[in-house]
């Protein structure tokens, strides 16, 4: 038989760029683990605060940073810098409102 007459399994289904956590698709993910840092907020307490995201609720982001966990309001967080395995994105706080887990369902 001839081989070049047959296309070899390829499964392209799976592609390694659509798993990774980028600013195009950071809202279907959970942040829980990302390290954040507040940019900007009304609240001069939390502009600066940075730590990394231990707990993520439907109003809430608990942070935690050098002093303990930190519970910000999600609106509260004008801009936020998130570190991505793929790099930097800035997020409004009020962008992540919601629950987690329908974020996904919202967005589609």
């Amino acid at each position: 038989m001839d081989k070049k007459r047959y296309r070899q399994n390829i499964d392209t289904s799976y592609r390694e760029e659509d798993n990774v956590i980028s600013n195009k698709n950071l809202s279907l993910y959970e942040i829980v683990g990302l390290n954040i840092k507040i940019e900007e907020s009304p609240d001069r307490t939390l502009t600066n605060l940075s730590g990394k995201v231990v707990l993520e609720t439907k109003n809430m982001i608990g942070i935690k940073t050098g002093n303990g966990i930190k519970h910000v309001a999600k609106t509260a967080a004008k801009i936020i810098k998130m570190q991505l395995p793929s790099g930097i994105c800035f997020i409004s706080g009020s962008m992540l409102k919601g629950r987690p887990e329908d974020r996904v369902t919202r967005l589609h």
